[in-house]
């Protein structure tokens, strides 16, 4: 009698154990998960219809994953090839579906709430940038009339010694001194100024013998650029 129970009770934990685990071997070019995963070459090996999981052959390796995630069309088919479910798999899997649909919906807040604090930590760097290259090019104004001083005093200095009035009686310049205004910007050209002034020279007369005394107002046109040394444009004489 005790043999009869004991066989009968082996059968019946045979018959579950079977109906447990359900073989398929359903091969899949690309299978995509309901979480977003792209599975290449994959084969649905079989279900554990209890545990509402499936494990997977993918790349050679095997994977379980949820019942639950599997696409609609692959679940239609397991569920034709596996036994049916009891009342209790079938709340069990309802609430563990409920469970899945939870947690991508968290990962997918999270995946967000870090995408929109990353866009915000670049428009804050950004914002910092601009406002690091604002300070920069307002620097770089502010001291380009400075620098437009400077260039037009040796460029003045320089002409009115060895350049100007090349056909006249002005032969060796003895001295030589220019007073200039501040620069202005001229209106309509992006980066240039205007500097009026005045120079005074004592040269050796060439066509008298003894010295001489000149004296002109002048103006200058100088183009400045970004990366780059001004430019004389024009010396114009008044």
């Amino acid at each position: 009698m005790i043999r009869r129970i004991i066989f009968s009770l082996a059968g019946l934990l045979a018959v579950q154990a079977a109906a447990v685990i359900v073989e398929v071997n359903l091969p899949y070019k690309d299978l995509r998960l309901k979480d977003g995963m792209l599975l290449g070459d994959a084969v649905v090996k079989s279900v554990n219809t209890a545990a509402g999981t499936v494990l997977l052959q993918v790349n050679k390796e095997l994977v379980s994953v949820r019942h639950s995630l599997l696409p609609d069309e692959v679940r239609a088919r397991l569920q034709a090839l596996s036994p049916a479910q009891s009342k209790e798999e079938l709340v069990a899997e309802k609430a563990q579906e409920t469970a899945d649909r939870l947690k991508s919906a968290d990962r997918a807040e999270r995946r967000q709430k870090q995408a929109e604090e990353e866009a915000q930590a670049v428009r804050a760097a950004n914002r910092s940038l601009n406002v690091k290259a604002a300070e920069q090019n307002a620097a770089r104004l502010e001291a380009r009339p400075d620098e437009v001083a400077k260039f037009a005093e040796q460029r003045a200095q320089a002409y009115f010694k060895y350049q100007a009035d090349p056909l006249s009686n002005i032969g060796a310049v003895l001295g030589s001194d220019v007073y200039l205004d501040n620069p202005e910007s001229v209106p309509g050209w992006t980066g240039r100024y205007r500097v009026e002034g005045s120079s005074y020279r004592q040269y050796v007369n060439s066509r008298a013998s003894g010295f001489d005394r000149s004296h002109k107002d002048f103006e200058m046109l100088i183009q400045t650029y970004d990366n780059k040394k001004p430019e004389l444009v024009e010396i114009r004489i008044k």
